[in-house]
């Protein structure tokens, strides 16, 4: 008798196995999370991120030569005052990058629209051709504006507060397709000395908002 009690205690006890429902559970479990995981990563890749763009220079000649004869873009010179006995170049030159932060999607920027204020005070516009941008690019683009007579009057004091603004349609290419296209507003806010050139910090970039810019 006690043999046989001796034997039943010395027996090991077998683990539990679980029940298939829960093993069905844990493997639909972890198939949800990798493909949540796999959604996560394709949403962060193909996400469109809006074009990038900078000021890098603001140039006006007649701020800088007001007295003298200009020479710059002589081609370009128009006379504003035909009793003066100077020739003013009534354009504003500005340098700007257009940069695409996306990492797998092109940029087809249809026609750029720029245009140039002071105050409320407009003082140009200028239509750029549209391209395409490959992602992880950079384009700079060197723009004159022809400045309007009113403008002219407005500087008298030699430095002006520039508010540059740029709207535009965009669409990106990812893979092989094509989105709808995306309308882009954004502006800046320049300084320009009575040198003709930009005041403080450089490469400004201009920011997004959400009306209509109105001329």
């Amino acid at each position: 008798m006690s043999d046989l009690e001796e034997t039943s205690e010395s027996q090991p006890i077998l683990p539990q196995t679980s029940s298939p429902q829960v093993s069905i559970f844990l493997f639909l479990l972890e198939v949800v999370i990798l493909l949540t995981s796999i959604a996560v990563v394709i949403w962060l890749i193909l996400t469109p991120k809006s074009p990038i763009y900078i000021i890098t220079n603001v140039h006006i000649p007649a701020l800088h030569g007001r007295n003298s004869t200009s020479h710059v873009y002589v081609s370009s010179l128009v006379a504003m005052n035909s009793t003066s006995n100077h020739t003013r170049d009534p354009t504003v030159l500005l340098d700007l990058i257009f940069s695409n932060p996306n990492k797998r999607m092109g940029i087809y920027y249809n026609g750029i629209y720029i245009t140039l204020f002071h105050g409320d005070v407009h003082i140009g516009s200028k239509l750029l051709p549209g391209f395409y941008q490959g992602y992880n690019n950079a384009t700079t683009y060197e723009v004159l504006v022809e400045a309007n007579k009113q403008f002219w009057k407005e500087i008298t004091n030699g430095t002006i507060d520039l508010r540059v603004c740029l709207e535009n349609a965009v669409k990106y290419k990812i893979f092989m397709s094509k989105t709808k296209h995306r309308q882009i507003y954004t502006e800046a806010y320049v300084p320009v000395g009575s040198n003709g050139r930009m005041l403080g910090k450089k490469n400004i970039k201009l920011h997004h908002i959400s009306n209509k810019i109105k001329n």
